[in-house]
């Protein structure tokens, strides 16, 4: 992520003060955090990743044109040599140096920025927001996945005078992460789009999600800014109290903002929304019909909507930007993705998945009217911890409900389907993507929907391809 951000050695001086020694860069343009894409005089960061040090680099920086280098105290002495010569500055923990760096540049813009948290369907929000937003505001998005603690400060020093509005997912997969990232974006809004079951490996259990994702609704409260809250998630319910917040639903007419709902025959809504009269001075009624699938469609319609109305939109303006939006094309993977192979409808949901995500996923799919069968074709769900095996049947069991066939495939999914498989002719387990392809291609048929869903290490998108390709080669 390239950026322009300037920093004096003044400044350098001023947000790294906890650094142990030092020669100060004189100046600097541009914060990098990957030589792949360092310009000349920009700062480059030496983080410590989970496969790749950045420290190893440093030589590749200097030879790049870098300005200086940030460093941790163990990277100063194991490359001595390289840093003897050029301006450096060591600090103890360089990801953390990141983080005030994007901080401070924050604080020079007086916009709104808002922060997207929850256990499902965050960059599903965070896209469809953004879109609205930029129908009046120019407008700044996180890119891709950069949702954790190096992306999104990357994220931040992109902001400069040209932008109006920010639109920041921001992601946790360990306690104190969203507390973390909410410290470092300053939110002026905040939105959770709902607490469930994720990263339990760490989080343990709903508690300790709640926990973790309400972070950000107390960083607002102290801070006096505006949280959004879906009041259809009982755990959320709870922060209403909060000093600034606004409220939507999609079940209840008691929230600020509500609608009323349902799923035409392709599977895709129609939404009436509408404005508690007591927040809007004219119109409080709109009516839309949005290209996104299912509920899951109408839960991200309704959170961006939301967020749009607390940035200054009126209901004519985000009514046309909702009607007007489509959600971006995926190649490979996708989140929750609307495509067609060989006249069978796909839901392309292989990005991600939790047991919350998981669970939506299923019901979108459930939503759909069609000639044939519904089948859902699922892959594991990872860093779920002691849950894993429980979490996985419950899944199963839905899904026996919900689909009328179930292919699965996955080690997690292999041990719930041997729990089950005696009573559940409805469910196929597949040992490879490439058996997973071939039962797909036996069993969907013209007028099916199927919907893909699995964690990103199983890499469902391999099927989505293999099942193309299949198709082009038979003709």
């Amino acid at each position: 992520m390239k950026n322009l951000a300037h920093f004096t050695t003044e400044e350098l001086l001023y947000i790294l003060e906890d650094f142990t020694n030092f020669r100060v860069p004189s100046d600097c343009v541009g914060i990098s955090a990957d030589t792949r894409t360092l310009q000349q005089g920009n700062l480059y960061i030496a983080i410590r990743g989970e496969h790749l040090d950045g420290h190893t680099f440093i030589s590749k920086a200097k030879e790049l044109g870098a300005s200086g280098v940030i460093v941790d105290i163990h990277g100063a002495h194991q490359f001595s040599t390289e840093l003897s010569d050029f301006p450096h500055i060591i600090v103890d923990n360089t990801l953390h140096a990141l983080g005030k760096l994007a901080q401070f540049h924050r604080k020079k813009y007086d916009i709104h920025i808002i922060a997207i948290a929850g256990a499902a369907g965050k960059t599903s929000t965070k896209d469809c927001t953004a879109y609205i937003l930029s129908k009046k505001y120019s407008t700044l998005k996180t890119y891709a996945n950069y949702n954790n603690q190096i992306g999104v400060p990357l994220m931040l020093l992109q902001l400069d005078d040209t932008y109006q509005v920010a639109v920041i997912e921001i992601g946790t997969n360990e306690p104190g992460e969203i507390e973390a990232l909410s410290e470092i974006v300053l939110p002026t809004h905040g939105l959770i789009t709902n607490i469930g079951k994720e990263h339990l490996e760490k989080l343990i259990d709903l508690d300790g999600v709640e926990k973790e994702e309400t972070a950000l609704f107390r960083h607002l409260d102290r801070q006096s800014c505006i949280a959004l809250i879906n009041i259809d998630d009982e755990r959320l319910q709870k922060y209403i109290g909060n000093k600034k917040s606004l409220t939507y639903s999609m079940y209840s007419l008691n929230s600020d903002i509500s609608c009323t709902w349902h799923i035409n025959s392709n599977g895709y809504a129609t939404i009436s929304f509408i404005v508690n009269a007591a927040i809007t001075h004219n119109q409080n009624q709109f009516k839309a019909l949005i290209n996104m699938p299912g509920k899951v469609g109408v839960m991200t319609a309704i959170a961006s909507c939301a967020i749009a109305f607390a940035c200054g939109m009126n209901l004519d303006e985000i009514a046309t930007a909702l009607s007007d939006y489509t959600p971006p094309e995926y190649h490979g993977y996708g989140r929750m993705a609307m495509q067609e192979i060989g006249n069978i409808q796909v839901l392309n949901d292989s990005y991600n998945a939790n047991p919350a995500s998981m669970s939506i996923a299923l019901e979108t799919l459930a939503g759909f009217t069609v000639q044939g069968k519904k089948l859902a074709v699922l892959g594991d769900m990872r860093e779920l911890g002691n849950s894993s095996l429980q979490e996985h049947i419950k899944i199963l069991q839905l899904a026996i409900t919900l689909s009328d066939l179930c292919i699965i495939t996955g080690q997690e999914m292999y041990k719930a389907y041997t729990y089950l498989e005696a009573q559940e002719p409805s469910l196929i387990y597949a040992e490879t993507l490439d058996i997973c392809t071939d039962i797909i291609k036996k069993e969907a048929k013209k007028g099916d929907i199927v919907l893909i869903k699995g964690s990103r290490g199983i890499q469902l998108e391999n099927v989505l391809i293999a099942w193309k390709n299949s198709l082009i080669h038979s003709t």
